[in-house]
């Protein structure tokens, strides 16, 4: 038998959706997988809906409720906490997997002896369309952990949570959580930071992972008015500053730290300052853009230029035309 994988559901609010996913993870090809579905406050009968579905299964599953809405990184702690299985894989509630798609990322993970593996993904629209997002790396090449941490950091490979593996001792042995109470950016400040901490990373070219784009997702749903996306973007920008505090506290690699320092830092201090703009509150952007850290920062950035050369650029154009910049930017 298989070592146990345990596959975690955040649902809130989809019981005309959650199907599909479900049964798409009880016909996994991969024999030994236990289902957990936190249903997180759901105002529908997303838990009732999900246990009749799961019944029809010879799968291991609990559902679990929260009495309150939590956001979905409370529900993917939750999740996390009550999970037995040697791997934990964190899947949307509005989802779908190709039948391969676990034993895809087993396979990885197993035969090179990884703490992570991960895996490309499709984008599927209502009307039918698809993209794919394969991992844009050679599968035969050889890439250490810090050369895919990198990677990552610079957008250089695109994957989401959901296509993720983790090996559960390596998250609890790290305290590797999400962040209760963000609302955006908190899957891929998790991702990050596992990344960095991993010695042993491996991924597969295939793209099994279905990620459905709908006008019901919390990305959209919840971005309908620009006080919502204003929300957002401060909550990403928030992920942003941890996940830099993050790789600069725990130090893996002097080249990890230079991106931190010289990339992520001056783009939260601008992401920051495009809060401000935002909020069309020019007192506080004036005093961010005067203060002497800030513009050390900023223009510290002109050593990204050979990772990200965008970066220095808006920064010069911030330390330089700031009232132009503070304009275009207030009238989104």
């Amino acid at each position: 038998m298989p070592p146990l994988i345990s596959v975690i559901v955040p649902a809130y609010n989809v019981e005309q959706r959650i199907r599909d996913t479900l049964e798409s993870i009880m016909s996994q090809d991969y024999s030994n997988i236990e289902i957990i579905v936190v249903d997180d406050g759901s105002k529908d009968a997303t838990a009732d809906a999900s246990r009749d579905i799961l019944k029809t299964g010879l799968r291991q599953w609990r559902v679990i409720e929260h009495e309150k809405n939590r956001g979905v990184s409370g529900a993917r702690n939750t999740g996390f906490r009550a999970a037995t299985g040697e791997y934990v894989l964190f899947m949307d509630a509005d989802d779908r997997a190709d039948k391969d798609f676990i034993s895809t990322l087993y396979e990885v993970i197993s035969d090179g002896g990884h703490e992570i593996a991960f895996c490309g993904f499709r984008e599927h629209r209502a009307n039918g369309e698809e993209r794919l997002w394969p991992i844009k790396a050679s599968p035969s090449g050889k890439y250490s952990s810090e050369d895919l941490t990198v990677m990552l950091l610079l957008s250089r490979i695109v994957t989401g949570i959901w296509c993720v593996l983790f090996s559960r001792r390596f998250l609890e042995k790290n305290a590797i959580t999400f962040i209760e109470g963000c609302s955006a950016g908190e899957d891929v400040e998790f991702t990050a930071k596992a990344f960095s901490r991993s010695i042993s990373i491996g991924f597969s070219a295939k793209c099994p992972y279905v990620y459905n784009i709908h006008d019901e997702m919390g990305s959209i749903a919840n971005a309908s008015t620009a006080e919502q996306r204003l929300t957002r973007y401060i909550d990403n920008t928030e992920a942003h500053f941890r996940l830099t505090n993050y790789l600069m506290e725990n130090p893996s690699s002097r080249k990890l730290i230079n991106i931190a320092r010289y990339v992520l830092l001056p783009i939260s201090h601008t992401r920051r300052l495009n809060i401000y703009a935002r909020q069309k509150d020019r007192t506080r952007f004036d005093a961010e853009i005067r203060d002497p850290e800030t513009r050390s920062i900023l223009w510290s950035s002109f050593r990204s230029i050979f990772w990200k050369p965008e970066v220095f650029l808006k920064s010069l154009l911030l330390l330089t035309f700031s009232s132009i910049y503070f304009r275009s930017r207030s009238d989104i």
